[in-house]
């Protein structure tokens, strides 16, 4: 026994000298297992970190190469015709958020923006963990699809900012709201909640979290009804609280976000949808009969009609085939900035996808990877080509402005006559306003040029004989684009500046009408319709 209990007794010593370091100091942890225990408490374990990052970071990674140029109401600062924004009915504390906005820089925005998208899928990994209708696998596609779904490009533009941080803070929210069982908990998911409803589009999507965690409750009887009911009453009321502080305290002076009995009515055969969509779920979380699939479906397609609903109460879309091609155009096509539209669209698309898959492809899990596999890579060529145009609108916006400077500010207010024969390379379609126009001029001159009340502009030829042309040439697709950049450095802008009167011909103004159509292979290819 002696013999042994030495035994025990150095083996003990040994291990405890090897646990302790030479200097006597307490054992240190090393960082993984720290890491690991504090993703373990988060419910982040097994969030796909490399590959999130790495197929997220290519597909919106041009956001940084296009970083310090501005997109439509980026010129805001330029501009004294942007107060239309506070007649939207925007909360009060849109103020802070422009003044953030002006202290870090049209550049760091972007940043702040690539991050924030980035984050709410993590939110989201943890709340599908919490959630009980994914597995750990499915988990993983959707936050990855969720990611890279090329939906939303308008995010480049930092007017997006507003939605992009109300799109944090509602999956910020929703998070908490789903891992923390305390009062205080609930207290921060409510507060991060109603300050994403700046966000409007938010107010309806709201009930999927609602539901979330009714759901999580395990609500049986009527009794357990009424208990969830009075205990969650502020949660429950949230959106109509916000909606009745706007409409009293910062109501819009526009017609724009407010729900008319005529959109309504025009809405009529959505809201059927919605409503038959709303009672199925409810069903088939509520029935033990209904299976997961069900329950997956049901929340799949909820996620996308809650997320297109404020859209349809405006008037972008409804149920008929054109409005699904609207859908479809918006979504890869030739939108200008409106594929903002559908920022709320990936959650639903992406659990859809990967339910659907699941039962196509039920016993036939290499066939399902490769459509998965397949869905992302198309995401990613895509969201890389939409990036791509951004690129080449960017370089055209520094040929512009380096032509202005070079031909010096004019003596006169007068008229400035930009006649674009590249338009089908602008981003995703989208038109040049006034107010870019005016705020090329305000990066070629200063900002006080943008301010002249005499600038007027046109994009067709006209007899003012003060007026300056402003000449815009190039390469006719983005391919050409493309190869001239990796040929000569260079994509082949020309622009001329010319003060002659009369300078402007007629037959410049030779560029097609950029349609809606989706072309064969997006326009990376070329297709001009």
């Amino acid at each position: 026994m002696s013999n042994s209990g030495v035994g025990a007794s150095a083996s003990s010593s040994t291990t405890a000298s090897s646990s302790v370091s030479p200097l006597g100091s307490a054992p240190a942890v090393s960082a993984p297992s720290r890491l690991s225990l504090f993703l373990d408490r988060a419910g982040l374990q097994g969030f796909p970190w490399v590959s999130a990052i790495v197929l997220y970071t290519i597909s919106w990674g041009w956001l940084f190469i296009a970083a310090i140029f501005f997109w439509r109401y980026d010129w805001c600062p330029y501009r004294k015709t942007c107060e239309v924004v506070s007649e939207q009915g925007f909360a009060p504390w849109l103020k802070y958020l422009v003044g953030f906005h002006d202290l870090i820089g049209v550049a760091v925005m972007r940043v702040s923006i690539f991050v924030c998208f980035f984050l709410a899928a993590v939110f989201l990994f943890g709340i599908l963990r919490q959630q009980g209708l994914f597995s750990s696998s499915e988990i993983r596609l959707i936050v990855l699809l969720f990611l890279v779904l090329p939906f939303n490009t308008t995010r480049v533009a930092s007017m997006v900012f507003l939605y992009t941080t109300g799109y944090f803070l509602f999956f910020a929210g929703w998070y908490l709201l789903a891992r923390s069982k305390s009062l205080h908990g609930r207290v921060m998911a409510a507060s991060a909640f109603f300050v994403s409803f700046q966000f409007h589009s938010l107010l309806s999507f709201y009930l999927l979290p609602l539901l979330h965690y009714f759901y999580l409750a395990k609500v049986k009887t009527f009794a357990d009804l009424s208990r969830w009911t009075r205990s969650n009453i502020v949660l429950i009321v949230l959106p109509a609280v916000y909606w009745i502080l706007r409409k009293n305290f910062w109501p819009e002076g526009v017609l724009y976000h407010d729900v008319t009995v005529q959109r309504l009515a025009n809405s009529a055969s959505f809201l059927a949808l919605l409503i038959l969509v709303s009672v199925g779920t409810a069903y088939s979380f509520v029935s033990s009969k209904r299976g997961n699939f069900a329950k997956k479906f049901g929340f799949s397609l909820l996620a996308i009609c809650l997320g297109l609903l404020p859209y349809v109460l405006i008037g972008r879309y409804s149920v008929n085939l054109n409005r699904i091609l609207t859908y479809l155009t918006v979504f890869l096509g030739r939108s200008d900035h409106y594929s903002r539209d559908q920022t709320l669209q990936p959650l639903g698309v992406s659990m859809f996808l990967v339910s659907l898959l699941g039962l196509g492809f039920r016993g036939a899990d290499t066939l399902r990877k490769v459509m998965i596999r397949s869905i992302i890579s198309f995401s990613v060529v895509f969201n890389l080509a939409f990036g791509f145009e951004y690129i080449v609108d960017f370089q055209k916006q520094e040929q512009i402005v380096r032509e202005l400077k070079i031909a010096g500010v004019v003596a006169l207010d007068g008229e400035y006559q930009f006649i674009d024969q590249t338009s089908l390379l602008n981003a995703r379609g989208r038109t040049y306003r006034d107010d870019e126009w005016q705020g090329l001029l305000s990066l070629a001159y200063g900002e006080d040029s943008a301010r002249r009340d005499g600038n007027r502009f046109s994009i067709i030829c006209t007899d003012n004989q003060r007026s300056r042309l402003v000449l815009i040439q190039g390469p006719e697709t983005h391919w050409q684009a493309l190869k001239n950049w990796v040929r000569d450095r260079d994509m082949g802008f020309k622009v001329t500046v010319d003060d002659t009167p009369g300078a402007c011909k007629p037959e410049m103004v030779t560029a097609e009408r950029v349609s809606g159509a989706i072309p064969i292979l997006f326009y990376f290819t070329g297709a001009k319709n």
